[in-house]
């Protein structure tokens, strides 16, 4: 009880005064030089610490994303970084590496184990997360594993993953996976299937021949019964409030801004940050929505906005990350300007309306199986056990043996022809022996 008092105080003293939300810049990244910053994350139970996958590899943060160091994993590109949502400080943070797969570690960044024995693709561009299985989007398809140690391929070969998202469900964790190249026919954005482990394209509602940027899922609420989908693309934004059955496009962006980013708040299904790079040229932006993505309105004061004459202000966001701290939402986005270094910029928004009660799964949770097997591990059996096969009932004997001589595939042509040839000579030696008499 102490230690979470203390951090709830740490969390009230980072946030500052109410006020108005305004973006301030946070602490430098030393030794990033000109490297670009290609993702941020929160701790899922720790509203304080967050990490950014750099050109430079991992940096984090453990004031709320003030301040920034460099973490035991540097001088690798990272393209990801992710959090496991157990409970505790030391829980497992996921780096997604340019052709070198995934490192993972426990002790808040200070050293990295490499974590990816089964990989298919050593390209590693996000990673999603569950209590109950993770996802690997590589540049050849989608690899799965139940504990983030092993992997096995999951499906979509031959499709560059560019982003993917995650829930726990009562049949499996629920992914969903977009894709930008090489794209297999119009199809970019699936949904696997957690009973039968297979991806299924998503059509309704969607334009044809598109490139996902990202993806993002909402939590659920006493009002919002079915978790919110959120999907950024390179020709416009688009929301479904029913699983992904129906989609409709998001309002209030601005013509010609495609967002690059969008993140619901872990704690309010309702409201979405999102942010634009305006493509790595001069431009971007950011908004926020508190109707799940239907519509938006610019959040943007405290950004950038040196910009040459005739040029829209570079506010470059390449990604976004909400904490799940009280009484405010923290918030911060990586920026990646057309001109100058990448930094991070924190608001801690006071404006955002009060979250809502939430709710969780009260169902038994099936895992994902420890290797490549299509189906889940049951609710309540151990991950990798090998079911007791139910046994049949046994055939009569006549049927056992026949089953025996004739036994599919082999061509039936020759075992016949043995058979007869057999009974032939049994009846010559009877009618020798019996008829003709011995020797």
């Amino acid at each position: 009880m102490a230690g979470a008092a203390a951090a709830l105080l740490l969390t009230a003293a980072l946030s500052g005064p109410v006020g108005a939300a305004s973006w301030a810049p946070a602490g430098s990244l030393s030794g990033l030089g000109s490297g670009e910053i290609w993702q941020v994350a929160f701790a899922p139970q720790n509203p304080l610490f967050a990490a950014a996958a750099t050109d430079n590899g991992v940096y984090v943060s453990a004031d709320g994303g003030n301040t920034w160091t460099a973490s035991g994993l540097r001088g690798s590109r990272a393209w990801a970084v992710a959090f496991s949502d157990q409970p505790g400080e030391g829980a497992a943070i996921y780096a997604g590496l340019a052709d070198s797969g995934i490192r993972v570690s426990l002790d808040n960044g200070t050293t990295w184990s490499n974590d990816s024995s089964g990989l298919p693709n050593l390209d590693v561009r996000d990673i999603a997360v569950t209590t109950d299985g993770l996802a690997a989007g590589t540049d050849d398809g989608v690899a799965l594993s139940a504990a983030g140690v092993t992997w096995y391929s999951g499906g979509l070969t031959g499709d560059s993953i560019s982003a993917l998202a995650g829930v726990s469900g009562p049949s499996g964790p629920v992914f969903l996976a977009g894709v930008d190249y090489p794209n297999s026919g119009s199809d970019f954005l699936y949904r696997r299937n957690p009973t039968a482990g297979q991806w299924q394209p998503i059509h309704s509602g969607l334009p044809s021949g598109d490139v996902v940027n990202s993806i993002s899922i909402g939590p659920t609420s006493q009002t919002v019964t079915t978790n919110p989908l959120l999907v950024t693309t390179v020709k416009g934004t688009y929301r479904s409030g029913d699983g992904g059955t129906s989609w409709t496009s998001s309002t209030g962006i601005p013509q010609n801004t495609y967002l690059t980013d969008a993140t619901f708040s872990p704690l309010d299904p309702n409201l979405v940050y999102a942010g634009a790079d305006a493509g790595g040229s001069s431009g971007g932006g950011l908004f926020r929505s508190t109707d799940a993505g239907q519509s938006f309105t610019a959040a943007n004061q405290g950004l950038p906005t040196d910009h040459s004459a005739g040029e829209p202000a570079r506010q470059e966001v390449e990604s976004i990350a909400v904490s799940p701290g009280h009484p405010y939402a923290t918030v911060i986005a990586a920026l990646d300007p057309y001109q100058g270094d990448a930094s991070i910029y924190r608001e801690v928004d006071a404006t955002a309306p009060s979250p809502p009660v939430l709710t969780t799964a009260s169902a038994g949770i099936a895992t994902l199986p420890a290797s490549g097997a299509s189906t889940p591990t049951p609710a309540g059996q151990r991950a990798g056990a090998t079911p007791t096969p139910t046994p049949g009932a046994k055939a009569p004997l006549v049927a056992r043996v026949l089953g025996a001589a004739f036994h599919f595939p082999t061509p039936l042509l020759f075992e016949l022809a043995l058979v007869l040839l057999a009974v032939g000579l049994y009846i010559r030696w009877r009618r020798h022996y019996y008829v003709d008499g011995p020797p």
